[in-house]
């Protein structure tokens, strides 16, 4: 530290006044450190729900709904309801205070909130198991070969048709009786001289699949290769295009796919891309930047830019979940979880990422019942400690609410904290430890 007084002589005034800016200096940054230690070791964050307009950007607290999918009308809430709704705070907190703000005078003391952990679209309703995918080629140890053609299980009438319509037997995966019963059994294949839908080809040495009369040209031999494997494809000349025109619609990379292009990261699926807003969204949604591809312009110019994903939105389609202690997996479709029963099919997916989850964690709920508050006035609150359910892989907080009476609410406001504890600065100092770790390796 420089000091100017052994240089400079001070009259006794002049000193008063440079020690008291010295001292007032020092205090200064002392607090300042104590208050960015205490942001950092005990975070907090508060996240709102304002029922007058639901798509305000002003609303932090994402997805409130009812058990029917349905939106509440500017708050209106019937007590026979449940209402529900997602908040992803950013951080790992202790405790979270919850508040409902009525607009009129409704009781909703004793009322009930319930809360879990995991990712939003993992509290998703389970959907019908998956079968195996379009192209697929099986056969099983009685001698029966099929194709999976519009989600069905099409079965060749006997071996003649698939030597004379060019399928390699040796393409054909084994698998079991079993494994067949997650898709539906579609009609025979007897015809020696057209191709069902689903069927993979390879002209030119560019992959195709047909759909609808169409051969559908895959954007690169990696996007074809994302999905299938290069013996699964008929060859054949330019001629074919004569019985089969091309579409115009290209197929991209599986659903799914996490891919790179001028700096920023993308998840592919259905066609579309969706930048990921940030590095911290995603190491917090689970992805690999091992699983990243890194694309060509034409790759990428296959797909229809979307706004960002962020950590208040689920994984699109195509995402695959993996319970390792459960052996489960789980892949996302159009608002549901559909389990992946077979190891044969899986098999036929695993070309996508796979986000580790705790299935048995995302069904624990803690609960709270409302109280009313002296102030603000129309106000009713609980607090939920969260540790039990803090350290469950996700970043989304599940919320139900069951009103014991209609009711009319004009907000929600979660509060979320990590009290002032020797407990909770040994837990976030842990877990900067475990993040910094983390980053480091993954350099």
């Amino acid at each position: 530290m420089i000091d100017l007084t052994k240089n400079i002589r001070l009259d006794k005034n002049s000193q008063k006044k440079y020690m008291l800016a010295k001292t007032t200096m020092y205090a200064g940054f002392v607090l300042g450190m104590i208050i960015v230690a205490n942001k950092i070791l005990f975070p907090s964050q508060t996240l709102n729900l304002f029922f007058e307009n639901l798509n305000a950007a002003k609303n932090t607290i994402v997805n409130p709904r009812f058990t029917d999918g349905k939106i509440p009308s500017k708050g209106n809430i019937a007590k026979d309801n449940t209402l529900i709704f997602n908040a992803n705070p950013l951080g790992n907190f202790s405790s979270v205070e919850i508040n409902f703000h009525t607009a009129d005078k409704q009781d909703l003391s004793n009322s009930t909130v319930w809360v879990q952990k995991s990712y939003q679209a993992f509290f998703y309703p389970i959907g019908k198991p998956l079968g195996f995918k379009n192209g697929s080629l099986l056969t099983t140890q009685e001698g029966e070969y099929y194709i999976v053609s519009n989600g069905t299980l099409r079965r060749f009438a006997n071996t003649n048709v698939i030597l004379t319509l060019g399928f390699p037997k040796t393409a054909f995966t084994l698998v079991t009786n079993e494994d067949l019963k997650y898709n539906q059994t579609g009609e025979d294949i007897t015809s020696l001289n057209s191709y069902p839908n689903g069927t993979l080809f390879v002209i030119d040495e560019k992959f195709y699949q047909l759909e609808n009369g169409k051969l559908l040209a895959f954007v690169s031999d990696r996007a074809f290769l994302s999905e299938y494997q290069s013996i699964q494809a008929i060859s054949k000349n330019r001629d074919f295009f004569n019985d089969y025109p091309l579409s115009e619609n290209p197929l991209g990379f599986a659903d799914g796919t996490i891919a790179s292009a001028g700096g920023s990261a993308f998840i592919l699926s259905g066609g579309k891309s969706y930048p990921i807003a940030d590095f911290n969204t995603f190491e917090v949604m689970g992805f690999s930047w091992d699983n990243v591809i890194a694309l060509e312009s034409d790759e990428m110019g296959a797909y229809e830019q979307q706004k960002q994903f962020t950590l208040d939105q689920p994984h699109p389609n195509g995402i695959i979940f993996s319970d390792k202690n459960t052996n489960e997996y789980f892949i996302i479709d159009n608002g549901s979880k559909r389990p992946i029963k077979s190891q044969a099919i899986l098999k036929t997916y695993q070309f996508q990422n796979e986000i580790a989850v705790d299935s048995n964690g995302s069904l624990k709920k803690l609960s709270c019942k409302l109280n009313k508050k002296i102030f603000p006035f129309k106000t009713y609150s609980c607090e939920i400690k969260l540790e039990e359910i803090s350290s469950i892989i996700g970043n989304d907080y599940q919320l139900e609410a069951k009103l014991i009476s209609d009711s009319k609410l004009k907000e929600i406001n979660l509060n979320f904290s990590t009290p002032l504890s020797w407990k909770n600065m040994m837990t976030s100092l842990s877990k900067i430890k475990g993040n910094l770790q983390s980053n480091y390796s993954a350099q």
